[in-house]
């Protein structure tokens, strides 16, 4: 073999080579473009810190708004049956154990939320994250401590899991 030919095959050889590289690197998925790393798949959510914020929202009566995003705007983030909460005189508590009284019950009136509901029960909880992945929401049923009906609520929450905005009650629309 001359050294023309020798060259030739080298450099043949050296081009296989490089492609192959191309190839494989392409194949282990190394290659991602900014478009390619900005779809990657949402992060599971964690139903234990979900429902340890739900929980307190509706069971504490310290009204700290521990894990509320914009205490300020409560007024304007709470719905209950279909409603903003809005500047009402009652709390969220006693708003939402009427609401739910109303539907098993012929009277009517604030009172004891925890006395109402099984404290800690939540049934069928759901989470979805939004397209945007921004913000996830929650559902699911507060359970009726004498009846056993289930009361509906829903969440929005944030990716650091602070409440955006809560519904409660009937027409829950999101």
């Amino acid at each position: 073999m001359n050294k023309k030919s020798a060259l030739t095959l080298g450099s043949i050889g050296g081009v296989l080579v490089i492609l192959l590289i191309i190839i494989a690197f392409v194949m282990t998925g190394q290659h991602k473009t900014n478009s390619q790393s900005s779809s990657t798949k949402l992060p599971k959510i964690n139903q234990a810190k979900v429902m340890k914020r739900v929980d307190y929202e509706m069971f504490s009566m310290s009204d700290d708004g521990r894990y509320i995003e914009n205490v300020d705007n409560e007024d304007n983030t709470t719905f209950i049956d279909g409603g903003k909460f809005g500047n009402r005189q009652a709390s969220v508590t006693d708003m939402v154990y009427s609401s739910a009284l109303k539907k098993d019950s012929p009277s009517d009136g604030a009172g004891s939320y925890s006395t109402f509901f099984k404290e800690h029960e939540i049934e069928n909880l759901t989470t979805k994250w939004e397209k945007d992945g921004n913000s996830f929401v929650a559902k699911g049923y507060f359970v009726v401590k004498d009846t056993d009906k289930k009361y509906p609520f829903a969440f929005e929450f944030n990716a650091d899991y602070m409440i955006l905005q809560e519904w409660y009650g009937r027409d829950i629309k999101i």
